[in-house]
């Protein structure tokens, strides 16, 4: 004879079995969410798994940025524009060209990311290019052929004292 249980007794199995639906439930939903985050992505075409076009900073500088906005390089008008062939060697250059890089990376992905990322370029060209400029010291060859690196001098520098940068913690 089999012992049969009280209508409405649950048992521990019950419980975990419930506890176990609930969980899958919970996954379940997460999975779904997921999967929609990643459908919109796709729509939009944020692009986070497509690699770059351009596998380096500089095959990105020589490839694309050079040859699609050139700048005269010396006196034009009021303005003087300085470059230095061996740009990368210019840290602040670097820098300045590898933010530019990967803004442009992110911004070829999008439908109207170029609109931005133009306006950055149209700010950073002449602060690379200036008077002022990470190559200011420098001369690209000319017809002459004649060509001059200088590397900016470092800015003299003293640590600051103990506990300086302790205030925030």
């Amino acid at each position: 004879m089999t012992a049969t249980r009280p209508q409405g007794t649950r048992t521990e199995s019950d419980t975990q079995l419930d506890e176990l639906r609930a969980q899958m439930a919970r996954l379940t939903a997460q999975v779904t969410e997921l999967q929609q985050a990643q459908a919109e992505r796709a729509h939009r075409g944020d692009g986070d798994d497509q690699p770059p076009l351009y596998s380096t900073v500089e095959q990105w500088v020589t490839t694309y940025l050079l040859p699609t906005f050139p700048r005269p390089v010396g006196e034009v008008g009021l303005t003087r524009w300085h470059w230095c062939e061996q740009w990368w060697r210019h840290d602040e250059a670097v820098t300045r060209l590898t933010a530019l890089w990967y803004g442009w990376e992110q911004a070829r992905l999008q439908m109207t990311g170029m609109l931005p990322w133009l306006r950055e370029l149209d700010h950073q060209l002449p602060i690379l290019y200036g008077d002022d400029g990470p190559f200011r010291n420098c001369a690209a060859s000319g017809d002459l052929g004649e060509h001059r690196h200088r590397s900016t001098p470092e800015m003299p520098v003293q640590p600051a004292p103990q506990n300086w940068w302790g205030w925030w913690d």
